[in-house]
């Protein structure tokens, strides 16, 4: 008995561990700030500071090959594919929030909206400051920017659990500047995120298993296709 209430104990335990929120504060605006924080644990993902007292080492020059050897060509290198969050962090200005709520909501529309509910946006704030040349154009890019960005965060803030949020996209008639600002405290609760995973793994599996199936039933190998008899040739009624 006493073996069972150790078990049952620590599995009590990390199931209390596991319900505590993880949040996130994401902030972007003339640069980009990542923190997260746990329990009475914070850390400061993005940007990173600079250790002091570290200098940096020097790359070493590399040695040149003699003309004589022929130059053998490079290998071409694959670009790994950058994911909404990804490209929103190395182009976080109008046209990187724009493309990240576009993104997000065509995802949320998918197989992986559950996974997206697993998280609560607390408390999100948007500001965009579309500009162009002239007035003209600005008028136009604006017109543009409010058809693609609130139908696609009207579909966000739906489909998700948001709490809190403020949207507002302003046109820039005299200075013609684009400028975008990005606030955002998510909190996530890890035994909610983890059996929503677990959900997605399986409908995934019983996806690929019934594709395989119909693939599977679809084409017939040679061999069952040769041992089938071949159909009786019609044959014309003898004339009297």
């Amino acid at each position: 008995m006493t073996a069972l209430y150790i078990i049952l104990g620590i599995i009590l335990f990390f199931v209390l561990i596991l319900s505590v929120k993880v949040k996130v504060t994401v902030h972007s605006e003339d640069g980009f700030s990542l923190a997260v924080g746990w329990l009475f644990l914070n850390f400061n993902i993005l940007p990173k500071k600079e250790k002091p007292g570290k200098k940096k080492k020097k790359k070493k020059e590399k040695k040149k090959k003699p003309e004589t050897e022929e130059a053998k060509p490079d290998k071409p290198v694959k670009e790994p594919k950058d994911n909404m969050f990804l490209k929103f962090y190395k182009n976080n200005g109008v046209d990187g929030v724009i493309d990240l709520v576009k993104r997000l909501s065509v995802s949320l529309g998918g197989m992986f909206r559950r996974l997206y509910r697993a998280f609560t946006i607390e408390d999100l704030a948007v500001s965009l400051l579309v500009g162009a040349g002239d007035s003209a154009e600005t008028a136009i890019k604006y017109g543009r920017t409010c058809t693609v960005f609130y139908p696609a965060i009207g579909f966000v803030v739906d489909n998700m659990r948001v709490k809190r949020y403020s949207v507002e996209v302003s046109p820039d008639f005299i200075n013609g500047s684009n400028k975008a600002r990005l606030h955002a405290k998510i909190s996530v609760i890890p035994r909610r995120l983890i059996n929503a995973l677990i959900i997605v793994a399986f409908s995934l599996v019983f996806r690929v298993g019934i594709r395989f199936l119909r693939g599977l039933r679809a084409k017939k190998p040679e061999s069952v296709r040769a041992a089938e008899p071949a159909p009786a040739a019609e044959t014309e009624p003898a004339a009297d």
